[in-house]
């Protein structure tokens, strides 16, 4: 597979809206995160991000948000449902490759790496493209029950780390 093909389709203009036809701000999704004010649930972690918000040093930030739920998706679809994929487990494995990664790697690593806040957003991110490139090893090897059981567990919960980790970054960075 092509390094192109993982990377995040573009987003129409502007966040998708939310129930209520608005958007949250970051900061404000960081609060009613940390206050518990979201249900338990593995979707409850994809901030809709304010258009004002979006551009952050060169990251779409939604756009980041969204490349990693949709690697989820499919992998939910190839492991749950049986669906073939060309994915290269390599590919997928290598942290430096999506938007995010690009960014955390380039940028972000310029201007940002002396703070823990970095470093722990960039180790979360590590962590969850090995364990998707897991997920795929098992699935490809046949290995079904254990390819579900890290992509429920392990898995998702990177997934949901890696979010929560970058709205707190994009959090600690920001002027008060």
């Amino acid at each position: 597979m092509r390094s192109s093909k993982l990377r995040s389709a573009p987003r129409s203009i502007g966040p998708p809206p939310t129930k209520q036809g608005n958007t949250m701000g970051l900061l404000a999704w960081l609060r009613r995160h940390d206050a518990g004010l979201f249900p338990a649930t593995d979707t409850h972690l994809a901030p809709d991000i304010d258009p004002h918000e979006d551009l952050f040093e060169g990251l779409y930030l939604g756009q980041a948000v969204q490349g990693h739920l949709a690697w989820k998706k499919r992998l939910k679809g190839i492991v749950l449902e049986g669906r073939q994929d060309d994915a290269d487990i390599s590919q997928v494995a290598s942290d430096d490759l999506c938007a995010l990664g690009q960014w955390l790697h380039g940028h972000a690593r310029q201007r940002y790496g002396r703070l823990p806040q970095y470093a722990r957003l960039r180790k979360i991110h590590a962590e969850f493209h090995l364990t998707a490139g897991k997920v795929l090893l098992y699935s490809s090897n046949g290995q079904r029950d254990e390819a579900e059981k890290m992509l429920r567990g392990a898995f998702s919960a990177l997934s949901d780390q890696v979010q929560l980790e970058l709205v707190r970054f994009y959090a600690s960075v920001q002027p008060n």
